[in-house]
């Protein structure tokens, strides 16, 4: 069984004793009544019984038991018997006397009533208020004043002079039913605190010792303080603390501070053991008070104290109660939390750990290892941190050296008793040491500490002839600290370096309209050097601003500052001067980093830095902790209302419902935020795809629930922007929506409409979208653009940025036109387009005329006139969009075709196109009706469509002139040459001659491809007239096949060709030879011809006949080349 069923630990110490709610009979029992509270009880009633002094302060540190002693009077004043009995057997003979001294000095009955006590705390209220609410509770709680209760209750007490009126006359009617007025005011320096952070003055206490004790009925007063009056005024300057310590004057004050050994009697009695003789006469309890060097008196004293906190090591329970008093700990109430603590190391764990040896001890290892395991960093932070750095220093060299466990345990001992020792009159001496159940024997010890000296770990005090951790650091971090933070004492240099960061989440406002958003806590010095563009410029995503200001500001001006501001919330911190001092204090110790001498000796020296960073780390935490507490407690001021009762929270959320009054409802976390997961882009994407092409389809055509689908449900369908049925042929809509949405595309239709005519990019409508009043997020911003775009139909065109930067008309959005909506809305533009009556009619008629040319029904509206015209013209061949030479032989009509031909092929605005350039174009001087205008544009149309066709009609003439065979006859001529042929070009132009019975004109498009070489897109005018040229070749080449490949009768096509030659001498005497295979044509089809020729040659001579008829033979066999 382990050790821990034979002791228990009383509890009651480890908590705030709260006077004006633990207050009972049972309080009292186990109540240790020690000799600091006995000097300070019997202070006060000797004081109130010789001169008659009423009011008393009692100052002690925090948690050293002020508030116990405060209610053990108030028992032993009260009205209850059952109360008073018990605190009576608290107390001892001196203090009963004493005591009844009080009771009869303005008493002669026997029976007392009981005083009325009047116990409040100060805290965030003022005192006026907490006193007179004690007051309430107080004649509530005494049998003889609750009639008085009725007379008062209803009583408004608004002022320091109301509450001391309402004092005189209430305590002077109640006189006859009490024995005195109790008034005890614990966390008496809030109330201070309070006071001075409103820039009050003390005349409620002044009038409180004055008053008071002029009055006939008898009033203690005693308020519970942790310092005097005046510290707590000392950044108001040396005048008005002056005045408070005056003030103070007033009161006697009594100190209260728990000695060491009074520590030890109130552990000793705090452990109970089963074994009532347990403890007593213990041995190792002898050896230490034999081995220490103090008076007789002492130690008699000690034993038995020592004798009752057996399990713990005589040296451990000394030490605990100088250990309570640093500034790391919390006094009395540490020793009390520490002996019932089931941390790592604690003492509770040491009963758990040993089973059933009862000799066991928790010595200044254990103590040790709890200290390093559980408080390191809050030791290290304060002014022992240098002396436990270098302790901690020590203990790493010995442990590099390998030394013996059993020596690196009597370094820690030395180092505990070095760090605490000497308010305990303790120090590590031989004899001391040998004490320590790691070690026993004299020459283990000599050996020991020998080593731990070798290795500069410790170092011997002759004139304390006792063993000290050696100082491994000259570098004193808090004589530094002090040192830096007296000369920033008049400087406000390290409040304006406090960058203090944290956010606050507006949740009501999430809650309602799904949108998440914060506002960012800063602190400022003053008012006059906030900078209110600074501020919103240095934002991080927060819509607003809780500044925090450390110097009292005019309430009127901070009103007016947040009316005009709406996105600042400003207040003035309750806690400044702790929040300077810590800031003095963080700023210190970077100044010491930054030095160069200094920071080159944290570099170096371990234990120095181990220090510096360790209270760096505490302050940085005390300054959040600080500040947090601060923002909490402040009195906001925003948009001119006052919020003291709220948490920042719903102040956050009052500030954005005000700022965002037009912002939608959509809850869906996965698209309405500003930064989109991977899964929510791509989810996105999806849904804008789905947007574009299927907005007739119930949900988008999107199936299952994938995480697009849950997008559309909150974005689109429940605000009923899209419905899947068709209201007045629309599936997207911007009217008679929730009043908000309706807002939202308003703002964007304004925004369209003031700039008509011209593009509006998107990312502009974006920019008002995420502004107040609206402040939609960046990812819901895409999905309500596209629905706009899509309810607004006919009424806008379309927009991209092209390669050259400027904005490109594109017929209607496409994938990667919304896929940019999420990116890049800047690359993207729409265009508000309104006609004049005239350009309706204008429109009209062309819409007439574009339903004609397109054989279907066109909407009467610029986008769907223009993208069927421009169609037609881009869909002709590329040589007929690159031709000059339209119209052969009308110049003028000519260029106006070119001209309306190069409009439609360079148009990239199609209002532009059909309002402006088509319509001047068409009647350049104003004179023309609009259908003779649709007559030009029809016949220009005409002329482009038929110009390709034109064009092989005549190619088509002249081959079918050079082969006038058709069905199997042609067939089998072709099939001839392929068949016979050696050229591939050659084969192929009788494969397509083939087919030139089928009616269809592909085969003569290839023939022009065959001829020219070139593909149907590269051809132009220039190639085209040199391509019936080069089909007339082939066909000679073709003929010529047939003629001398010709082997029998029967093998060979019927086809009669022959040879036509012209030899001609030219003018240098060289004979030049013409000749070409020709048809055959019987002589009864060319007479006629020959006929007319003969009749034109009769009237000339011989030679100039033949001169003629040489010269039209060479003109037309060089064609024919």
């Amino acid at each position: 069984m382990t050790n821990a069923p034979h002791y228990s630990i009383a509890v009651r110490h480890q908590r705030s004793t709260r006077i004006d709610s633990d207050l009972s009979p049972d309080f009292f029992p186990g109540l240790i009544y020690h000799g600091t509270a006995q000097a300070s009880l019997e202070t006060l009633f000797r004081q109130y019984v010789q001169s008659k002094q009423r009011a008393y302060t009692l100052t002690g540190a925090y948690g050293s038991g002020k508030s116990t002693v405060a209610l053990l009077m108030a028992g032993l004043l009260h009205s209850d018997a059952n109360i008073r009995d018990a605190a009576l057997g608290t107390i001892n003979e001196d203090s009963k006397k004493l005591l009844q001294e009080v009771i009869s000095a303005d008493s002669n009955e026997q029976d007392t009533k009981g005083w009325l006590q009047i116990r409040a705390v100060g805290g965030v209220t003022g005192p006026v208020e907490s006193f007179w609410n004690a007051t309430l509770k107080a004649l509530e709680e005494h049998p003889n004043t609750q009639t008085h209760l009725n007379q008062y209750k209803d009583v408004v007490v608004d002022s320091d002079s109301a509450l001391i009126s309402i004092w005189k006359a209430l305590f002077a009617d109640i006189h006859q039913e009490v024995d005195g007025i109790l008034l005890i005011a614990d966390e008496m320096g809030k109330s201070l605190e309070f006071i001075n952070r409103q820039g009050g003055d003390l005349h409620l206490f002044q009038d409180v010792a004055e008053e008071l004790s002029r009055i006939d009925t008898p009033v203690i007063f005693l308020g519970l303080l942790h310092q005097a009056f005046s510290e707590y005024a000392k950044e108001r300057g040396t005048k008005l603390q002056n005045e408070w310590a005056k003030i103070q004057g007033r009161y006697s004050d009594i100190a209260y501070n728990v000695s060491t050994d009074e520590t030890v009697a109130l552990i000793g009695n705090s452990i109970k053991t089963r074994d009532l003789n347990h403890g007593k006469g213990d041995a190792l309890v002898k050896r230490v008070l034999a081995a220490l060097d103090d008076n007789a008196q002492r130690k008699a004293q000690l034993e038995t104290r020592l004798e009752k906190c057996v399990p713990l090591h005589p040296l451990t329970a000394l030490l605990l109660g100088p250990i309570a008093k640093r500034r790391f700990s919390q006094n009395e109430r540490s020793t009390f939390s520490f002996l019932n603590s089931h941390e790592q190391y604690s003492f509770q764990s040491f009963l758990q750990d040993n089973i059933d040896d009862l000799s066991a001890r928790y010595d200044l290892i254990d103590l040790w290892d709890y200290l390093e395991a559980n408080m390191e960093h809050t030791i290290l932070g304060s002014p022992d941190g240098h002396g436990f750095a270098t302790a901690k220093d020590a203990i790493r060299k010995a442990t590099r050296e390998d030394l013996a466990p059993e020596t690196i345990a009597l370094l820690k001992a030395i180092a505990l008793i070095t760090l605490f020792g000497k308010p305990a009159n303790l120090m590590a001496t031989d004899k001391i040491l040998l004490t320590l159940s790691c070690i026993t024997a004299p020459k283990e010890l000599e050996d020991c500490l020998k080593q731990l000296k070798d290795a500069s770990c410790i170092v011997y005090r002759k004139h304390l002839s006792s063993w000290v951790v050696f100082e491994g650091s000259d570098l004193d971090i808090t004589g530094l600290v002090e040192e830096k933070i007296e000369q920033l004492s008049q400087s406000t240099e390290a409040v304006d370096r406090l960058h203090y960061s944290a956010q606050v989440m507006a949740k009501g406002h999430y809650h309602e309209f799904g949108t998440l958003r914060w506002a960012e806590l800063s602190v400022v010095n003053r008012l006059q050097g906030l900078n209110v563009t600074e501020v919103e410029t240095q934002r991080h995503g927060a819509f607003a601003n809780f500044i925090l200001l450390l110097n009292e500001a005019p309430e009127k001006e901070l009103i007016e500052l947040t009316n005009k501001n709406k996105s600042l919330i400003i207040a003035c911190a309750k806690n400044a001067e702790e929040i300077r001092t810590l800031a003095a204090e963080k700023y210190a110790l970077a100044l010491i980093k930054s030095d160069k001498k200094t920071g080159d000796i944290l570099i170096h020296d371990k234990v120095a830095r181990d220090e510096h960073e360790a209270r760096t780390f505490n302050v940085d935490s005390a300054i959040d902790i600080t500040l947090a507490a601060a923002f909490e407690s402040a009195h906001w001021i925003h948009n001119g209302a006052q919020y003291g009762e709220e948490t920042l929270s719903e102040i956050a959320t009052f500030a954005a419902d005000s700022i965002f009054s037009q912002t939608p409802k959509i809850h869906n976390e996965l698209v309405n935020r500003n930064k989109l997961s991977g899964t929510a882009v791509s989810a996105l994407k999806k849904l804008l795809e789905a947007m574009l092409d299927n907005g007739a389809e119930e949900g988008l055509g999107i199936q299952g629930f994938p995480p697009e689908k849950s997008m559309y449900i909150s974005c689109l369908k429940n605000t009923s922007i899209h419905t899947a049925e068709a209201e007045s042929g629309h599936h997207w809509h911007r009217n008679n929506l929730n009043p908000k949405l309706t807002a939202l595309f308003e703002a964007a239709e304004r925004l369209l409409k003031k700039n008509q005519g011209s593009e509006v990019k998107l990312s502009e409508i974006a920019a008002i979208w995420t502004q107040a009043p609206y402040g939609l997020t960046k990812g819901v911003v895409p999905v309500f653009l596209l629905a706009f775009m899509k309810s607004m139909g006919d009424d806008i065109a379309f927009y991209e940025r092209d390669l050259s930067g400027d904005f490109a008309f594109i017929a209607e959005p496409d994938e990667d036109y919304v896929h940019k909506l999420i990116k890049k809305p800047e690359d993207l533009a729409v265009k508000y387009v309104v006609l004049e009556p005239k350009e309706e009619a204008w429109l009209q008629r062309l819409a007439m005329f574009a339903a004609n040319e397109t054989n279907r029904d066109i909407k009467n509206t610029i986008l769907s006139v223009a993208t069927p015209l421009v169609t037609t013209i881009h869909n002709l061949p590329q040589w007929v969009k690159n031709a000059h030479n339209l119209v052969p032989g009308d110049a003028e009509t000519n260029k106006r075709y070119l001209r309306i031909r190069d409009l439609f092929l360079q148009a990239n605005d199609p209002h532009t196109l059909l309002i402006k350039d088509l319509f001047n174009e068409l009647d350049t001087e104003h004179s023309k009706e609009l259908d003779q205008k649709i007559d030009i544009l029809e016949a220009s149309f005409l002329t482009l469509r038929q110009k390709h066709e034109l064009m092989l009609g005549n190619i088509k003439e002249k081959v079918k002139a050079i082969f006038p065979e058709t069905g199997d006859e042609l067939q089998e001529m072709c099939r001839y040459v392929e068949n016979h042929s050696g050229d591939l070009r050659l084969k192929a132009f009788a494969r397509e001659l083939a087919k030139s019975d089928t009616g269809l004109l592909q085969w003569l498009e290839s023939m022009i491809q065959i001829a020219t070489g070139r593909g149907k897109q590269n051809w132009n005018e220039n190639l085209l007239q040199t391509a019936e040229n080069q089909i007339s070749s082939y066909a000679q080449d073709f003929l010529s096949v047939l003629k001398s490949s010709r082997t029998s009768e029967d093998s060979t096509p019927s086809t009669k060709t022959k040879m036509v030659s012209l030899v001609l001498e030219g003018d240098d005497g060289k004979l030049t030879s013409y000749k070409k295979e020709i048809r055959t044509t019987e002589s009864e089809q060319l007479q006629p011809a020959m006929s007319a020729i003969e009749s034109q040659l009769n009237g000339l001579d011989e030679f100039d006949k033949i001169n003629v008829l040489q010269q039209l033979l060479k003109k037309t066999l060089q064609a024919q080349d």
